[in-house]
């Protein structure tokens, strides 16, 4: 018999637990609810850079450091070059990611005769100052904190190295650099190419039995400096991957970006940042109009020019160009053909139109000239002598040739005429003095008349054998302009030799710096005149990119 009473107390029992299950399930329910909402909300402001990175099946794996980025996270504190690569550089320092380049200019050398000893040295050493250069007006370089000064790794703490060179708005262009080596410097391509250069060997495009003008076939060796060899420059024609070329000697600084040239050949005329690049732009002749399109920019040799002269050649260690192997063969056409006449002056020189007589008129510097005067005018713009590529030599006539009807009258060519027709000579003094151009202002800096840095040696007047010529000499230059020119490219050899020192873990030790000879400019590394202290290379195996990223 069962007990009625006792089984309905039974089934109430249960019936409460089973509520009291349910109000403790919603309120385990509720809790995790609030509890999760909780870190949603922490998680929305918690800082990225304290979150973990997480990769997709498809993306790149966790990099572990490597020696090369920890010494270039150092040389970014300890030197004015930033040696991290950019994208790296930017995460360290909360910076966004760096903005890809509008485009990749090649930038090339010519290495076209070697000889021994210190005059290579030199030139090698400047091959990486010249990269260095380079580099820093490109869209890889990020200025040190302390800007304007580059300190030294073994120099007191206290030590500093200005320069005059003001930050200009950074470059929007990346940058290859590339070797044209003549088969006599083979020898010397491994070095280069340690540097971050592509090397090209390169026999010379036209030798002298090539040439059908007797003339030229007879004389082509004789010119200053390479004779026919100088034309492997024009292999920078052949760098058809870049939009843009720009042929350097070696002895060059650059001081700032060349963004502008860039912009204008790049870019069509109808395009704003063309337009505003060509208002910035400083010509030689600003009053004449603009070409509709652009294909290179260049400047004249001023100082081999002579007022009563039409022709004057183009500066060599400057040409900035647009690619294209047509452009290169009609070049090669023409030289073979060997249309030459000997001599200086009207009905001499590249089919008898003038292009004669001055240095370099049979090779490069008569050959460009020719080329975009006649073959294709309109295609190129000549820059303002004092900022591009910036010899820093005497613009005016001092004779000792027609002195009394010339004297002081600019070497260029007047552009004016009188009314009857003859060339307003009277009103060609309006040129700017090279020699005082204020060096902050100074695009790229052009080592010839203020001498080789690695020389060594002050650009004092030499004494001519012509004393006819000693008036001329005295008034070349400005010394102690070209000093302070000289100077900046020591501070940049200074902080390659730094950067360097540190991406190698100490390998490469940069020079003591204990010359005492004109310790103001050449900062130490020279000890007499000619008394240059070589660089040491980079390490056998080491990869530039340790310094620049790149």
């Amino acid at each position: 018999m069962v007990n009625i009473s006792t089984r309905r107390e039974t089934g109430g029992t249960s019936s409460s637990r089973h509520r009291l299950r349910r109000i403790l399930l919603v309120a385990i329910t509720f809790l995790i609810a609030i509890y999760i909402l909780s870190l949603r909300l922490l998680l929305l402001h918690t800082p990225s850079s304290m979150l973990p990175k997480t990769y997709s099946n498809n993306g790149p794996p966790p990099k572990t450091p490597s020696s090369s980025s920890l010494s270039s996270t150092s040389l970014s504190s300890s030197s004015s070059l930033s040696s991290s690569s950019p994208r790296q550089q930017h995460e360290e320092e909360g910076e966004e990611e760096e903005e890809e380049p509008v485009a990749v200019i090649a930038h090339a050398i010519s290495l076209i005769k070697c000889s021994k000893g210190p005059s290579v040295t030199g030139f090698l050493d400047a091959a990486a100052i010249l990269r260095h250069s380079i580099h820093k007006n490109s869209i890889h370089y990020r200025p040190p904190r302390n800007n304007n000064t580059t300190s030294s790794a073994t120099a007191t703490s206290t030590e500093r190295v200005t320069t005059v060179i003001k930050a200009s708005p950074p470059s929007r262009y990346s940058y290859q650099m590339y070797a044209i080596v003549h088969p006599s410097c083979e020898q010397h391509a491994e070095v280069l190419q340690r540097l971050g250069y592509e090397i090209m060997v390169r026999d010379h495009p036209v030798k002298k039995e090539d040439i059908k003008g007797e003339w030229l076939r007879n004389h082509i060796e004789s010119e200053n400096c390479c004779g026919s060899a100088e034309f492997i420059k024009l292999y920078a024609y052949h760098l058809t991957n870049h939009p843009i070329a720009v042929h350097w000697d070696m002895d060059v600084a650059i001081l700032h970006p060349l963004d502008d040239l860039y912009d204008v050949m790049i870019f069509p005329p109808s395009d704003p940042r063309n337009a505003a690049a060509r208002g910035r732009i400083e010509r030689q002749h600003p009053e004449e109009k603009w070409p509709e399109a652009v294909d290179a920019f260049l400047t004249r040799d001023a100082t081999s020019a002579m007022p009563w002269e039409e022709r004057t050649a183009v500066q060599g260690g400057f040409l900035v160009a647009r690619p294209d192997v047509a452009v290169f063969d009609a070049y090669i056409n023409f030289i073979k053909e060997g249309n030459y006449i000997g001599g200086r002056g009207d009905g001499t020189g590249w089919a008898g139109l003038g292009y004669g007589g001055f240095q370099g008129a049979m090779a490069y510097q008569g050959v460009v000239a020719y080329f975009y005067d006649q073959l294709r005018p309109n295609t190129a713009v000549e820059l303002n002598v004092c900022r591009w590529n910036q010899v820093a030599a005497d613009v005016l006539w001092r004779g000792p040739q027609r002195k009394n009807e010339h004297h002081l009258q600019c070497r260029e060519h007047p552009r004016t005429s009188l009314p009857n027709g003859q060339p307003d000579y009277a009103s060609n003094t309006r040129c700017e003095d090279c020699r005082n151009t204020p060096v902050a202002s100074v695009k790229t800096a052009h080592y010839t008349a203020c001498k080789k840095p690695w020389e060594c040696k002050v650009a004092h007047p030499r004494v001519p054998r012509d004393k006819r010529q000693s008036y001329r000499l005295e008034n070349l230059v400005n010394v102690t302009y070209c000093m302070e020119l000289v100077r900046e490219w020591f501070v940049l050899r200074r902080e390659f030799e730094e950067a360097l020192e540190v991406a190698s873990e100490g390998k490469a030790k940069p020079a003591s710096r204990t010359g005492g000879y004109e310790d103001g400019y050449f900062l130490g590394y020279c000890h007499r005149e000619g008394g240059y202290v070589a660089m040491e290379p980079p390490p056998d195996g080491f990869d530039v990119k340790r310094i620049y990223g790149m």
